[in-house]
């Protein structure tokens, strides 16, 4: 897939391209904030009035000090992206989940995605993003959560269930119950937090994508696209991909 920054980028230029440009702009507006963050800095060194007397504990504080510039960075991006998929759905407004129990604004939007999508015809990717999702989340600290979530395929299929897995991170940092990154037992920063977050914003935009599909007659939809005339279908399971993979999955379609 093309980086993190560019899918959102492409999204909401595609976003821009329809002819419900202004209906769908808070959506397109989340997602171009979401693709121009450059950078988010921190200095949690400056407040810290132990550093500078234990070698061991300033090491410590270093590495974290780095971890969490490079977490909080891609949260915030990851924040911006949800609130893409929020302005989305108040957009498309799923229904209800037929269960009264399961009914909520994201597990009726899940329950959509899984019934419209099926392991075939879900964007390419989302099933590798999901999967690698839950083995990271088994590596950190508070996110047992969710390897429950995923396994409610029954509820939301294999399309669904990666955002309402990922629907565990967002209530974790909305709740204040989020855990942060620690460095590791060499006081070396690293942790697989920051790749934590990056599926799940990617999980995040291609269930955006699947929104959009459903809503529109994507097979019919034409756009101008890169020069091009192109049906909305094949833009939105192709604008993620690099070139290479682009042409392959253009191709199966």
């Amino acid at each position: 897939m093309i980086p993190l920054n560019e899918h959102c980028s492409e999204l909401s230029n595609v976003i821009s391209e329809t002819d419900d440009c202004v209906l769908w702009g808070s959506v397109y507006e989340w997602l171009h904030i979401a693709s121009s963050i450059e950078s988010v800095t921190l200095d949690t060194i400056k407040n810290n009035r132990s550093f500078g007397w234990c070698r061991d504990s300033d090491e410590y504080d270093l590495a974290r000090d780095e971890l969490l510039n490079s977490f909080v960075q891609k949260l915030t991006v990851f924040n911006f992206v949800w609130g893409a998929l929020e302005s989305a759905i108040d957009i498309i407004k799923p229904p209800k989940h037929p269960e009264k129990d399961k009914r909520g604004k994201i597990s009726n939007t899940c329950y959509l995605i899984g019934k419209r999508f099926n392991a075939d015809s879900q964007v390419s990717g989302l099933e590798e993003e999901t999967t690698t999702f839950k083995e990271i989340s088994s590596k950190c600290f508070g996110f047992e959560r969710v390897k429950n979530r995923i396994s409610r395929i029954q509820d939301y299929v294999e399309s669904g269930v990666g955002l309402y897995a990922v629907y565990e991170l967002r209530n974790l940092f909305a709740h204040g119950s989020i855990s942060f990154p620690e460095p590791d037992e060499d006081n070396e920063p690293n942790s697989p937090y920051d790749s934590l977050v990056e599926h799940a914003t990617r999980i995040v935009l291609l269930s955006i994508q699947m929104l959009m599909l459903q809503h529109f007659d994507a097979k019919q939809y034409e756009i101008w696209h890169d020069s091009d005339l192109i049906t909305l279908d094949d833009v939105l399971r192709s604008c993620h991909l690099e070139e290479e993979a682009n042409s392959e999955q253009l191709s199966l379609l």
